[in-house]
């Protein structure tokens, strides 16, 4: 799947920064974290976002920036939401890697719509 699929997943599932609060940003970083376990590449595991990579208005989502490391790298773009609406995944990545980050961004927009909700924290 590629960054634009998913991102038109997102939206055509008629998803919105106002769906998403800090418990969903818990779960797709839960989600992100099993797909790059499982896909056993030289990525790290995430972390939860620092202060200055998040911002919420009146307990929605405005701004969150995910970052992912690597065995040769400290930081780097996972999946950002921007203030503007667009969504950022893994500018960074080629495909294969790209692969994790959208197949776990779709993951996680199926639990936003409801269809998997055994992953609430």
């Amino acid at each position: 799947m590629t960054r634009d699929e998913a991102r038109n997943y997102f939206k055509n599932n008629n998803l919105n920064y106002s769906d998403i609060s800090m418990n969903e940003i818990y779960n797709l970083i839960q989600i992100l974290n099993k797909k790059i376990f499982d896909s056993k590449s030289f990525l790290l595991m995430m972390n939860t976002p620092k202060n200055k990579d998040l911002k919420f208005k009146n307990y929605k989502l405005v701004f969150c920036e995910l970052k992912v490391s690597g065995t040769y790298f400290a930081s780097r773009e996972a999946i950002t939401f921007n203030e503007d609406g667009f969504i950022g995944i893994a500018g960074w990545a080629d495909g294969y890697i790209t692969d994790v980050f959208t197949t776990g961004f779709i993951e996680w927009c199926d639990y936003l719509r409801g269809d998997n909700k055994c992953m609430d924290i």
